[in-house]
């Protein structure tokens, strides 16, 4: 009997690529429909489009009532989930592998053949507008949204996922229906599965469920925004909160460029686990926040480096003070070799960790299609990982840590404006 490989691809004919990868001794699999169309393919008075689009998708199909869309996920046992991020949509659902065709059924049906009902519509306005309310109570959402807002000059990459309160109140059906199908075209499209997953039934579910889409009309097919440039400043927002917001933002290639390993680690040993260098000072040795963080925030070809942090108000010149001075010493002297050793183990052990989820692992299939047009092994990127160099985080963050070349955002009960000036060279 031949053995089954683990990675198997398909591309259909005018359809998606199916992508699965078989886990031995799993009884699972996690599946997930992928359209590559998020908030950074919507022009004015589109924003929020793709999200909205998310929303309507479990609120009926051609064929299916909500209610029966939620009694029929919930028999299956599985978890069913949707996101939309700047440049994709995804659905997925993880389940009992023998619930796999009565998931895709339901998923792709949800995915494809949505209905915009004119009260459900109106209805998921609402619902939207107090996600958005939601973000605005959230100061660490509301400044991080800012900062990326702040960061680009092209309006069109900049704007909020959720769209805005204006703009979501004024979609009509038409609009909304132009931008699909501009969008959600089947021949970028992936469906990836991974875990207890056979691939030619895999295969087979999606070709009879893209057969049964209507013939699409011609029409221009979306063109996703360029690289813009980015904008250093500062901004101040002034809100009714016991803490003081502070995030600094840096811009970076994108995910496709071969430095992402080396950023990655940067961003590690800055602010990225409890040994970090912002952790241990700002927390550990002068208990100024409870938590502080660094995070790479990228896309394929750009990107924030992102710190945030929230402090006593009246300590929020020393919190500046602290990360700025670490910021300096790295981009001067760059990282130990303690510390070389110390987040090349992390990042592999995190790799390894992740690849023992279905749910990570159909993540990585996609992602990598969409990015590369390609599988990458785990051993690929454990070797890249393995491969991190002193010289590579140091260039890393000379080229990054630029106080020229940073946003600097502060959410607080008051703005002092010294505190805007006070991270500036």
């Amino acid at each position: 009997m031949p053995i089954k490989k683990a990675f198997q691809c398909t591309i259909l004919p005018d359809g998606p690529a199916v992508l699965t990868e078989r886990m031995p001794a799993v009884r699972t699999v996690s599946l997930g429909i992928w359209i590559p169309a998020g908030s950074r393919h919507e022009a004015s008075a589109q924003e929020g489009m793709a999200h909205f689009w998310e929303h309507m998708a479990f609120k009926g199909t051609t064929s299916r009532t909500a209610r029966q869309i939620a009694l029929q996920f919930d028999l299956l046992g599985g978890l069913a989930d949707a996101y939309t991020s700047r440049e994709h949509t995804c659905f997925t659902i993880r389940a009992a592998a023998d619930h796999l065709p009565t998931g895709f059924d339901i998923l792709s049906d949800i995915a494809l053949f949505p209905r915009l009902d004119p009260e459900e519509m109106e209805r998921e306005k609402d619902v939207i507008l107090q996600e958005i309310g939601m973000i605005e109570d959230t100061p660490d959402d509301r400044l991080l949204e800012s900062l990326w807002e702040a960061a680009w000059d092209d309006p069109g990459m900049g704007h909020p996922i959720t769209g805005t309160a204006q703009t979501v109140s004024g979609y009509e059906a038409s609009d909304l229906w132009s931008w699909r199908a501009a969008n959600y075209r089947p021949e970028s499209m992936v469906v990836a599965a991974a875990g207890a997953v056979e691939h030619q039934a895999l295969v087979d579910m999606t070709a009879r469920a893209f057969a049964s889409l209507p013939q699409a009309t011609p029409c221009p097919t979306a063109s996703r925004a360029g690289v813009p440039a980015f904008v250093p400043g500062t901004l101040g927002l002034e809100r009714d909160v016991e803490q003081t917001h502070v995030a600094m933002g840096f811009p970076l290639p994108g995910n496709a460029d071969p430095g992402r390993f080396a950023r990655a680690a940067l961003s590690t040993i800055l602010g990225g686990n409890m040994s970090s260098r912002l952790f241990q000072e700002v927390r550990e040795k002068r208990g100024l926040a409870y938590a502080v963080s660094s995070d790479v925030n990228a896309l394929a070809d750009m990107g924030l480096l992102e710190i945030h942090a929230a402090v006593d108000p009246a300590r929020t010149g020393e919190l500046l003070d602290v990360v700025s001075e670490q910021l300096r010493i790295i981009a001067k002297d760059g990282a130990t070799r303690d510390e070389l050793v110390h987040v090349r183990e992390h990042l592999r052990g995190l790799l390894h960790l992740g690849a023992e989820s279905t749910e990570n692992r159909m993540i990585r299939l996609a992602k990598n299609h969409l990015l590369f047009g390609r599988h990458v092994p785990l051993s690929e990127t454990a070797a890249k990982i393995a491969g991190i160099t002193l010289e590579g985080v140091q260039k890393a963050a000379r080229d990054i840590l630029d106080p020229d070349r940073m946003v600097l955002g502060i959410l607080g009960p008051t703005i002092d404006p010294a505190w805007l000036r006070r991270s500036r060279p």
